[in-house]
């Protein structure tokens, strides 16, 4: 039974192949052309290739101009895929193409491939190769027919894209205003979508973030409506509506859209896609913002990964994620794997942009901080001016980019006590900042805060809880009363206050920090660490010392689970409970805390580290009041030995180093 109706099936078959017509190769390169474009509208990239290189193969026994077609096309499948060499070959290929006459369409034809190749070079950080580009596409194009003038519209859009990539978004506002002409009345569609995303980008980098906003939301209404819900460009209006959150520091709402915008990649362009890196970077950014580094650390190394196999280990996009994982680091207190990172980020941007560049002083400008942090001020100092000589020539001298680098500058004055140099240097900060319009509260505070500090160091108090108390007020009312960028203030008030003997002060600004450190950054952050400790020398100060251990438990608790147990934060805080235990009478748990922090500091510091000879002398002090005379004094003549071979250090000023890069 079954061998008959297979006879019957193959004979119906066959009947039926003799009518069919064989299809022409007009009629399937026409076939795979509307293939490879409904493929490419729903997001398959990679399809779309497939059907696109079929469609060429068809393609190069006919026309020439058939032939440039289906080459743009699949270049722009490429490139849509992450494979920009490929793409740049197919462009190249196509513009070489014999150009027969120069009509109306010939031109169009010839400035989009212009424009396609300039896009290209967008993507890969070749923007100054972008631009010329684009304006030469745009002469092409300027003719008076309905098709050229909205290529044209494109063209001036895409161009207005490059001047944001360069910063110059006053630049960029005209050509995209002029690009959207109109649009209110128009009918909706996916280029409208990258305008309006681009002009909201243009206001964002403006600080007009209800602008910004606005036109955010309505590209991503758009491409919800028309691409799906699921498209990369969905994706990408996700991400920049999230990068706006983030530059207002609204992280907790950025997080969610960027979660989403990765899943829609993942799921749309795989896992090697140089969207995604962009997407996972951003992600990273915006978690570590929020103290969340476990999380944020591999989702950097993923996107290195994916622009390393890209674009190359050298490539201008990979100094990003270098640049970002050296913060990172900054933040975990890993200074060797900071300061590799940041000299790798640096590396790579002179070789691409030169080290004269304003890249190049992003890197500059970082590892200053870093060797500020490390109290390595005569490392840091020259950097910092490198970094500010950098950006006065390219953005000005009044320019907020380098306000942050003379902010640096500040910084450094102030822990080498210059104090006439901090104050000067900080007026000027502070002048060139109240100019910009709208300018961001946290580097004014920032900038307010070395004032304050300048003036502590000339004794001059009264000044300096003012100026503090100036950078409050703008927080408070800028960035809401539960702003972690409040905590620096708060800090350095609590400090005048203990200082001042008002224990009572300074433990109502301890709290409120701690308050604020948990909701915002978590109750494993490291700046709720630094604050539990500085709770509990409070209640040492004051006497009362029982309130003073479970602060530094928990903080110690933090440092061991984020920096691990052998970090020299750890050993500072067992030195702190060696101190409270001893005060205490806890002779037993004092002598196990010592010999631990000398134990960590012999290993991570080195045995001749001031850091080591200070412990010694708590230790020592301990053993003399335990009657231990003969192991106190052993321990007091290394200590001394270790003194003696160093310089006296740098003079310093109790503070973080108050960063606005």
């Amino acid at each position: 039974m079954r061998l008959g109706v297979c006879r019957k099936w193959l004979v119906l078959l066959v009947c039926a192949c003799c009518d069919m017509r064989a299809e022409s190769p007009n009629e399937r390169w026409l076939k795979l052309q509307s293939e490879g474009a409904r493929l490419r509208e729903q997001g398959k990239y990679e399809d779309a290739r497939h059907a696109y290189a079929e469609a060429l193969r068809v393609a190069e026994a006919g026309a020439a101009e058939k032939l440039t077609q289906t080459l743009n096309n699949l270049a722009a499948s490429c490139y849509d895929g992450g494979h920009y060499t490929e793409a740049e070959g197919y462009y190249r290929r196509a513009l070489d193409m014999p150009k027969p006459d120069q009509s109306a369409e010939a031109r169009r034809t010839q400035a989009s491939l212009w424009g396609n190749l300039a896009a290209l070079y967008a993507a890969t950080a070749r923007v100054n190769q972008a631009e010329p580009l684009y304006r030469q596409a745009i002469e092409l194009a300027d003719q008076p027919d309905e098709e050229s003038t909205a290529l044209r519209a494109t063209l001036v859009g895409d161009l207005a894209g490059v001047c944001l990539k360069q910063g110059r978004p006053r630049e960029a506002e005209p050509l995209l205003l002029r690009a959207l002409d109109g649009w209110e009345t128009k009918p909706e569609t996916s280029k409208m979508a990258l305008l309006l995303n681009n002009l909201a980008a243009a206001y964002q980098m403006e600080r007009r973030y209800e602008e910004a906003e606005s036109f955010y939301r309505r590209a991503l209404r758009i491409n919800e409506r028309l691409l799906g819900p699921e498209h990369p460009n969905t994706a990408t209006s996700l991400n920049n509506l999230a990068d706006l959150y983030r530059a207002e520091g609204r992280n907790a709402e950025a997080v969610p859209l960027l979660r989403r915008a990765t899943e829609i990649d993942e799921k749309a362009l795989g896992t090697a896609h140089p969207d995604l890196a962009t997407r996972l970077n951003n992600l990273a950014s915006v978690l570590m913002n929020q103290g969340a580094l476990d999380e944020a650390e591999p989702l950097y190394r993923q996107a290195l990964g994916i622009w390393e196999k890209a674009f190359g280990g050298g490539s201008a996009q990979t100094a990003v994620a270098w640049n970002n994982l050296g913060s990172l680091y900054l933040k975990r207190q890993r200074y060797v794997d900071a300061e590799s990172c940041d000299r790798r980020a640096l590396e790579i941007w002179t070789a691409h942009v030169g080290g004269d560049s304003a890249q190049a002083a992003v890197a500059l400008h970082n590892l200053g901080d870093l060797y500020a942090l490390q109290e390595r001020y005569g490392d840091a100092e020259p950097l910092y001016r490198h970094a500010l000589e950098i950006r006065e020539k390219a953005y000005g001298p009044e320019s907020p980019e380098a306000a942050a680098s003379l902010n640096g500058l500040t910084a450094i004055y102030l822990r080498t006590e210059r104090m006439g140099e901090a104050e000067a240097a900080a007026r000027r900060v502070l002048a060139i900042l109240e100019k910009v319009p709208d300018a961001d509260s946290p580097k004014l505070m920032a900038a307010l805060r070395n004032l304050a500090e300048a003036f502590a160091g000339q004794g001059r108090m009264e000044a300096a809880e003012s100026t503090w108390r100036r950078a409050m007020d703008i927080g408070e009312k800028s960035l809401g009363p539960e702003s972690g960028q409040l905590l620096p203030v708060l800090r350095s008030l609590a400090l005048v206050a203990r200082g001042q003997g008002h224990y009572t002060d300074a433990e109502g600004l301890l709290q409120r920090m701690i308050a604020i450190a948990g909701n915002t950054y978590g109750e494993q952050a490291l700046v709720l660490a630094s604050t539990l400790s500085l709770m509990g020398d409070t209640y040492r100060d004051d006497g009362r010392f029982a309130a003073a251990e479970p602060y530094y438990q928990r903080s110690m608790a933090i440092w061991e689970r984020q920096l691990g147990e052998m970090h020299p934060a750890v050993a500072a805080e067992c030195n702190r409970l060696a101190a409270l235990y001893q005060k205490l009478g806890r002779f037993g748990e004092a002598e196990s805390s010592y010999q631990r922090a000398l134990a960590i500091l012999d290993k991570t510091d080195g045995p001749d580290h001031p850091d080591v000879a200070t412990t010694l002398l708590n230790y020592a002090g301990l053993l003399r009041q335990m009657k231990r005379k003969g192991e106190a004094q052993r321990l007091e003549e290394r200590a001394k030995a270790i003194l003696a071979s160093h310089s006296p250090p740098q003079g310093k000023v109790a503070g973080p180093v108050n960063s606005i890069r």
